[in-house]
């Protein structure tokens, strides 16, 4: 075996292997981006089931009072 073909021996088996190394590392990333708007997402839809409960409590107590209103006439 020549120089040039144990060069391009190395060159076919680590170029694929750096690939996979840097693509698994994107993975990751991707993963933890994706955990961090699963989180944002929840934590906002926390937020708006509580004022969406706030509402209808308060539409709930005015219904209360007019139906208590009503009643006394």
């Amino acid at each position: 075996m020549n120089d040039l073909q144990i060069l391009t021996i190395g060159i076919s088996i680590v170029l694929p292997l750096s690939m996979m190394i840097y693509s698994n590392s994107r993975v990751s990333d991707v993963r933890t981006s994706v955990g961090e708007a699963k989180e944002t997402l929840r934590a906002e839809m926390a937020l708006g089931f509580a004022r969406l409960e706030n509402k209808i409590d308060h539409l709930a107590d005015l219904l209360a009072t007019h139906l208590e209103e009503h009643h006394k006439k």
